[in-house]
């Protein structure tokens, strides 16, 4: 998707023009940006910029923009087995292991929430060593996952660097680590703090020592390490449970097609190219387009619909009874539906023409039904 297009408009058409590009590019270039800064910032400065505000902000906006941009570019919840329409992508986390997979993202954001929205002081030494274990396994998976993803941003039919739509995953991973690194280090900066205030009013020696040896613990990452075993073997004992296995965070990859750690050799995809009803069929959103069944276009298999089934038995019967209406039509249809199939490249655009060609569907069902003495028959044989 490039946003740099050229304009021939004029007056008010201009002006919403200019106004929409300005708008697209506030909310999904210029605020992502914004906020990775302020991030930065947030990690490095002592003076800290509404570090809550944006916790809540790169967490809500990236998500969004995440979900938005993997449907847009057409990351599909097909599993390695289903075959895809080209261009398309299988589901980059297997769904027999997505338990896993939701299992170890929910430890990381409890961690990284309950870091941010605990006070130090409320929060004991034991309970905060377990939240930056959590961190810590939290950031392996956000580190893997955008490693898993790298096929998505990097190949060469959509370099990353020119579609500001497919930068926003990244920059959601790069502002998660950012987040936890500032409020893990925070939480050991308060808690050294904490140890020495409590050493001060110590009146034991015994619990001086004590705080001391607590102090020392803190004074580095050592404690979320060693609370690292215990959370581990925790969660395994959860997957093993709820049968996933031991192998569940591995698997979750691996049973995949198209990513990075993928093992998995998926089918051929199916074509739909050269007619925009075939397009509307594979591409759009399954639950509103209904696709039926497989069928065969010119020795190819494509994905078919109930729309595009009564569109082509309504072209068989205008063929018969009006050939030369029926040429005329084809010719206007084979010089512009190709072109059009060519811009229908996301499930939403198909959707809109599926929504656009209702009437016609029903104009030709209608006409089907008036002049095909057996409609049903004709309309189910299309593509067989």
């Amino acid at each position: 998707m490039n946003i740099f297009v050229e304009f021939n408009f004029s007056g008010l058409e201009s002006f919403i023009a200019i106004a929409m590009i300005i708008l697209f590019f506030s909310l999904f270039v210029l605020s992502p940006v914004v906020i990775t800064i302020l991030n930065i910032r947030n990690v490095f400065a002592k003076k800290k910029i509404i570090p809550r505000v944006l916790l809540f902000l790169t967490v809500i906006m990236g998500l969004c923009f995440y979900f938005l941009c993997l449907d847009v570019c057409r990351v599909t919840p097909c599993e390695w087995n289903t075959a895809t329409v080209i261009g398309e992508y299988h589901t980059p986390i297997a769904s027999e292991y997505r338990f896993s997979f939701l299992a170890l993202l929910g430890l990381g954001a409890a961690s990284l929430f309950t870091l941010a929205l605990v006070p130090a002081k409320k929060l004991p030494p034991l309970a905060a060593s377990f939240a930056l274990a959590g961190l810590l396994i939290g950031n392996l998976l956000n580190l893997f996952y955008a490693i898993h993803l790298a096929p998505f941003f990097f190949t060469k039919e959509f370099p990353y660097f020119e579609d500001p739509i497919k930068c926003e995953p990244l920059i959601f991973h790069f502002n998660i680590l950012l987040l936890s690194l500032y409020y893990g280090k925070k939480q050991i900066l308060e808690q050294i703090l904490l140890m020495d205030q409590k050493i001060a009013k110590a009146n034991s020696p015994r619990l001086k020592k004590l705080y001391a040896f607590l102090k020392k613990i803190s004074n580095w990452p050592i404690a979320a390490f060693l609370a690292l075993i215990p959370l581990a073997l925790l969660i395994e004992i959860i997957l093993l449970l709820f049968g996933q296995g031991a192998a569940g965070p591995v698997k979750m990859f691996t049973m995949t097609a198209d990513w990075t750690f993928s093992q998995q050799i998926p089918p051929p995809p199916l074509e739909h190219s050269g007619h925009y009803l075939c397009t509307v069929a594979a591409g759009g959103h399954k639950n509103l387009v209904k696709p039926l069944r497989f069928g065969n276009r010119k020795g190819r298999k494509i994905i078919v619909n109930r729309q595009l089934m009564v569109a082509n038995a309504f072209e068989e019967l205008l063929a018969e009874k009006a050939p030369a209406l029926h040429k005329k039509i084809r010719r206007f249809y084979d010089s512009h539906g190709y072109p059009l199939s060519k811009i229908i490249t996301t499930p939403l655009r198909a959707d809109l023409v599926y929504l656009l060609m209702k009437p016609l569907e029903w104009t030709f069902a209608f006409a089907l039904y008036l002049f095909s003495t057996n409609p049903e028959e004709r309309i189910s044989r299309q593509y067989a």
